[in-house]
């Protein structure tokens, strides 16, 4: 079975997210405040604990859901005012089904947080639009009755950019990174990341439609998977899946990422077998293409080049075949037709827009600027660029090549550039003026979107200069979502990052 891209599914899955919607005023945004920074902060007992293993507590009865609920809601009191990466909070919510969960389930009553753009019933939806402020889901997705179901108590959600674009968000304010608030979360999984970072809790829900659960794990030092396309319980409203985007987690651990994987994973569909529970590593020893200096047109900057070199001689000395390649997408290509075949995925905006206030887009006021323009853009192009674009990112072929016939795993950095700081791309910035910027970021991670594969970051390092984390990104075949897991149990290993903190977060404020 084969997901076909074509102009209806793609208006339909932005088209579906507009359903309801209002004109309001701007939210009030949190604050931006400085913490005294005296840590360690010593009455947190849980902190060190992945989600498993206070699931592991509650079942021992050394710990109660409600407890815990507790200690989250404290975390992000305490930590949010500064790192503002939840645009919602659902604390009574939380509070309440914390007392009727499960200690069977698989987590157990443990307290965690959705990404902005998912409905959950009864919690705010708004994608992080002025256009769907006031969006109540009245139903859960399939994806979030699974992640309930089994056992994740949802404190809240995280912030988000814009429909997924640009990097921060004009709504809810800028989300700093817990390891230099000077610095960006990068991309739309943004406050997913950070809120793991910070340690509110230790496994988020996240979405990556073209790197976004990689991006802002490579920036904040977590572990972010990206699964095959139609491997995931929708989490679509019409209970299909969206051609771009997957849902998984943004978590500290591998295991607590598969355990995720495990209980959302569809396993009705017929397109893959069910891989289960991956509890750890493989002794298969793996054909490895390095592709080292990133996608043509986007060059690796030396910083990151000279970590991910380091990667590559820790692959080989586990016993990896590590070979040096150029990378198989050409980026120019890629971009041009990305711009034909998703931009206009936005388009139906414009009406509602228009509906609502009688104004463009820009005029309005109810879209960010960095959004109206990259809408507006796309209306200049013709039938044939939109189906040309189309017909390209339905043919793998001609974006990879046979580069997973001749290698189990691509690896190369998860974006060419160092993190960059909060301002880099602004919701007021206009497309036109920075839309280059925004596709180098994502070039090495869209391209993986586009044909369906699967992909991880993995934080195996911190740069130099900088001391900002940095991830490795490895990308398989779709379908080969064990492989990744197993790779990622034995790095985690060679390499372990569970303890490694950020320094604003709650280990040490």
């Amino acid at each position: 079975m084969k997901r076909t891209i074509t102009r209806r599914n793609f208006v339909a899955s932005v088209a579906s997210s507009c359903a309801t919607f209002a004109l309001l005023d701007l939210l009030p945004k949190n604050s931006y405040a400085a913490l005294n920074h005296s840590g360690p902060y010593p009455s947190d007992e849980f902190l060190d604990y992945d989600a498993l293993g206070l699931a592991e507590l509650i079942r021992k009865r050394q710990v109660t859901p409600a407890e815990l609920t507790e200690v989250v809601i404290r975390r992000i009191e305490a930590l949010n005012p500064t790192i503002n990466c939840i645009a919602t909070q659902t604390f009574e919510r939380a509070r309440e089904k914390s007392t009727t969960i499960s200690p069977q389930t698989t987590f157990a009553g443990v307290p965690s947080l959705v990404k902005d753009m998912i409905d959950v019933a009864g919690v705010r939806r708004s994608d992080g639009s002025r256009l769907l402020a006031t969006n109540i889901p009245k139903k859960s997705v399939e994806y979030i009755k699974a992640f309930e179901a089994s056992g994740l108590n949802i404190v809240g959600t995280t912030t988000v950019p814009e429909f997924a674009s640009g990097l921060e968000s004009e709504l809810y304010g800028q989300t700093h990174n817990p390891w230099n608030l000077d610095y960006s979360c990068i991309a739309s999984s943004s406050g997913a990341a950070a809120a793991v970072a910070a340690g509110y809790v230790p496994l988020v829900h996240g979405t990556d439609g073209g790197g976004s659960n990689r991006l802002p794990s490579h920036a904040c030092g977590t572990f972010g998977f990206k699964p095959s396309r139609l491997r995931m319980l929708s989490g679509e409203a019409d209970g299909g899946h969206d051609p771009f985007k997957t849902h998984n987690a943004i978590s500290r651990t591998v295991r607590d990422s598969a355990a995720l994987f495990n209980v959302t994973e569809d396993k009705s569909n017929k397109v893959y077998a069910p891989i289960g529970f991956i509890s750890g590593p493989s002794k298969r020893r793996l054909r490895i293409a390095y592709a080292r200096n990133g996608v043509g047109g986007f060059p690796v900057v030396p910083s990151i080049k000279n970590v991910q070199d380091d990667i590559a001689k820790l692959l080989s000395d586990l016993g990896h075949s590590v070979e040096e390649i150029e990378h198989p997408v050409n980026g120019t290509a890629f971009f041009k037709n990305f711009r034909y075949a998703f931009l206009p995925k936005f388009t139906p905006l414009l009406a509602r827009v228009s509906a609502i206030t009688g104004k463009s887009p820009i005029e309005s006021g109810l879209l960010a600027p960095w959004t109206a323009t990259m809408i507006e853009s796309s209306l200049n192009f013709s039938e044939k660029q939109i189906e040309s674009g189309l017909a390209y990112f339905n043919n793998p072929e001609a974006i990879y090549g046979g580069i997973f016939e001749q290698y189990d795993l691509l690896f190369s950095a998860v974006t060419p550039d160092e993190t960059p700081k909060l301002g880099a791309i602004k919701p007021t910035d206009h497309w036109e003026e920075k839309g280059h910027l925004f596709e180098r970021i994502m070039s090495l991670t869209a391209a993986t979107n586009a044909v369906g594969d699967c992909a991880i970051s993995v934080p195996l390092s911190v740069t130099e200069a900088t001391g900002m984390p940095v991830g490795s990104m490895f990308q398989a075949k779709a379908g080969n979502d064990q492989l990744l897991y197993e790779l990622a149990y034995e790095l985690e290993q060679a390499r372990p990052w569970k303890d490694r903190w950020a320094p604003y977060s709650r280990k040490f404020i």
